[in-house]
């Protein structure tokens, strides 16, 4: 019995200090997939809001992260720059920005209500909404 927790041991030792060994090529693959990730959902944005309006953007990206089905954080991510490339070379849309809060750099507790409530509204759950319906926010306030 003895004899299998020594092995036992060992073989983690061993595989913890592979993986430490392999950690920078691990994290420098991982890197540079997410860029790649990030310039197509980028490139995405850009090509539909050539053809929509702002509103458009934000029911298509509302649309993404609801339906994406990779991890968490890829799906805000990849929604979240698809949709500030895809709003920023769109058509205005007369009154997307009206009865929108003013956007704070860091969320007060009406502003996370608000996000919450729109969210509610739609009928999302995914939290990629919440960080659109911020982004909104942000694109909202930024305009002229």
């Amino acid at each position: 019995m003895r004899r299998f927790w020594l092995g036992l041991l060992l073989a983690i030792i061993v595989g913890v200090f592979y993986s430490w060994l392999n950690a920078p090529e691990w994290l420098e693959s991982w890197n540079e997939e997410h860029q790649t990730m990030v310039e197509q959902q980028r490139l995405e944005g850009i090509s539909a809001g050539q053809q929509t309006d702002q509103q458009g953007c934000l029911t298509d990206a509302l649309q993404r992260v609801e339906q994406c089905d990779d991890s968490e954080y890829r799906c805000t991510v990849s929604g979240g720059t698809y949709f500030k490339a895809c709003w920023e070379s769109s058509q205005p849309t007369v009154g997307i920005c009206n009865n929108i809060p003013p956007f704070h750099e860091k969320a007060t507790e009406d502003d996370k209500a608000w996000v919450k409530d729109r969210c509610t509204e739609l009928g999302l759950l995914a939290k990629g909404c919440r960080l659109i319906m911020r982004q909104q926010q942000q694109l909202c306030s930024d305009a002229p």
